[in-house]
């Protein structure tokens, strides 16, 4: 009689892999980030788009969303200049995309961060100074004291149209500045397979 045949082993099916995991990144999470290129009022305009990368890496329930380094995309939801004779310049940003470590592009919504630029009151009242103090050296050479008070004052005035002629400081965020965002919506992550 022939040798008995061993029985076939049952072929075992590979396990399923498991689902990917899905985590939120909450509302009011910090996103730290260093803006890649400068922002200022005299450059950018409301709508235009800037690029940011991630300060730190963002971990969420032990998984890693974006390491430090990650692209970020924003936008520059307000850029007003500076009045000439009032107003400060106004800027502001908000994030709208983040790259994850696996390669998708997450849209997210954070609050807008804003700047201004700064007031020029010292120097506006240094140059109204500055225009008195030569109308009335020129008005004393010319006419002594009544000359000298009539000298300030066209001086005086002299200064106030310079000062009303020039426009305020823009409002600036040099490349490299560090913002931390606050993300407004919540997102929720799928780990790529």
């Amino acid at each position: 009689p022939p040798a008995a045949q061993p029985a076939p082993k049952p072929i075992s099916k590979p396990l399923p892999p498991p689902p990917p995991r899905k985590v939120t990144i909450e509302a009011r999470t910090l996103i730290p980030v260093r803006l890649s290129e400068r922002l200022s009022t005299e450059t950018v305009q409301t709508g235009e788009t800037f690029v940011a990368s991630l300060d730190k890496p963002l971990v969420v329930d032990g998984l890693v969303i974006a390491e430090r380094g990650a692209r970020l995309e924003g936008r520059v939801v307000e850029a007003v200049q500076a009045g000439r004779v009032k107003g400060v310049a106004q800027l502001g940003i908000q994030l709208v995309t983040l790259r994850t470590s696996d390669g998708q592009t997450l849209k997210i919504q954070t609050e807008t961060f804003r700047k201004e630029g700064p007031t020029t009151k010292k120097e506006d009242a240094a140059k109204l100074g500055a225009g008195a103090g030569i109308g009335a050296a020129i008005g004393a050479i010319a006419g002594g004291g009544k000359g000298a008070a009539i000298g300030a004052a066209v001086g005086g005035a002299a200064g106030a149209g310079t000062v009303a002629a020039t426009r305020g400081k823009p409002a600036e965020l040099p490349s490299e500045t560090r913002i931390d965002f606050l993300l407004n919506v919540p997102v929720t992550v799928t780990e790529k397979q």
